[in-house]
């Protein structure tokens, strides 16, 4: 048995992907409070949009470990997960999975709104049923997945606004949309091989040398960065807000590193800063942003 599945309790609770869950949550939230900040936020609702939201996200994550489980064997970074390490069997895994599925699809609709509800559903559907299977197929599999990784902004703002969505819930969804394609891109430069191993199709299995990953990183990067200088302009004048500053010092680093990605004799040392920036600058941005829509 893999060390790293450890005991059964934490073995279900890596099966939820905890940190991707917990990112799912936070976007939604940030949806949540960056919709119309002057209402003021309903104690039920919210409660039943970050659980439901961080449900239905483990969720995800039981499931595509189920349904990946075979590829999941075969990869290095990921043959100590719960169910190809033996500490899980598949069938558990799958009843785990959809029982998490049904509760948080249930607390967002009936807890939060039902257009709610009914994006969180969207957003498990999209990520199962096309993105994890599309994996294997095509690279046009990251594209895919950038859409179920955008929706909990929507779910966030939809629960705020009674079933409404604003401005400001489809700017953070492009926002979230862009990002994940650099992010994405940056990994799978990281692991190419073993995402070979595993038969999946991304970018950098069709072309280990990463030229096409780093135009795709670089084609994102740029709407990205003009979709965060547009929420910006919701502060007036946008200069003085916190938000402009951090959201521009924040985007010149990834952009001096999407360019270190895009360089054929820099790509390989610069995958895994360019990684973990993309990891720091969503929460950096979103939490600035709630911040100054708030006070």
């Amino acid at each position: 048995m893999s060390e790293r599945a450890g005991s059964t309790p934490a073995a279900y609770w890596e099966l939820t992907k905890p940190r991707l869950s917990a990112l799912s949550a936070l976007t939604a939230l940030a949806g949540y409070f960056c919709s119309a900040p002057e209402a003021p936020a309903d104690a039920r609702t919210l409660v039943s949009l970050a659980l439901g939201t961080a449900l239905a996200a483990g969720a995800c994550g039981a499931l595509n470990m189920w349904m990946d489980r075979g590829a999941d064997a075969r990869m290095e970074r990921t043959r100590g997960r719960p169910i190809p390490a033996g500490t899980v069997p598949p069938v558990a895994a799958l009843a785990f999975g959809l029982t998490l599925l049904a509760a948080g699809i249930a607390l967002v609709w009936f807890g939060a709104d039902a257009l709610a509800g009914m994006l969180t559903a969207a957003t498990a559907f999209s990520y199962l049923l096309l993105y994890t299977p599309l994996k294997s197929r095509t690279s046009w599999c990251t594209l895919v997945g950038s859409l179920p990784g955008a929706l909990p902004p929507l779910i966030g703002t939809a629960a705020k606004l009674g079933g409404r969505i604003d401005a400001m819930g489809w700017m953070l969804f492009a926002l979230l949309f862009f990002w994940q394609v650099p992010h994405f891109m940056a990994l799978a430069m990281l692991w190419r091989e073993d995402y070979a191993r595993g038969g999946f199709r991304m970018a950098t299995v069709e072309d280990p040398a990463g030229r096409s990953a780093a135009r795709w990183a670089g084609v994102f990067t740029v709407p990205m960065l003009a979709t965060a200088g547009l929420i910006g302009t919701e502060f007036s004048p946008f200069w003085s807000s916190p938000y402009w500053w951090v959201s521009t010092a924040a985007g010149l680093w990834f952009l001096k590193l999407t360019a270190d990605f895009m360089r054929d004799d820099r790509r390989e040392e610069a995958a895994k800063p360019y990684f973990i920036a993309s990891i720091l600058y969503l929460p950096a941005v979103l939490l600035t942003l709630t911040l100054c829509r708030l006070f």
